[in-house]
């Protein structure tokens, strides 16, 4: 028997993937503990690389999580190269 543990929902992030969505603009450093502002940052990060063409996408065009009023900040930063034509 290991105990009477509760399994976490969610998997651990790691501090590296915090820290670059800390850089890149898409997480505010005082939610960086807050699981659920993680995710969000993630699916934006996520959708930003789709939208781009850098990655491509797998879900339905509508899987990304409702944003709530204090995580609705856009990034300051996008990843590569921003051309306008």
């Amino acid at each position: 028997m290991h105990g009477n543990g509760v399994k976490s929902r969610r998997p651990t992030i790691s501090p590296k993937v915090v820290k670059e969505l800390l850089r890149l603009g898409y997480l505010q450093p005082a939610k960086r503990f807050k699981p659920h502002i993680v995710e969000r940052a993630l699916v934006r990060l996520r959708a930003d690389l789709v939208r781009d063409g850098v990655v491509q996408g797998s879900g339905p065009p509508n899987d990304r999580m409702p944003t709530a009023p204090d995580d609705n900040r856009q990034p300051s930063a996008a990843p590569g190269p921003s051309a306008s034509t």
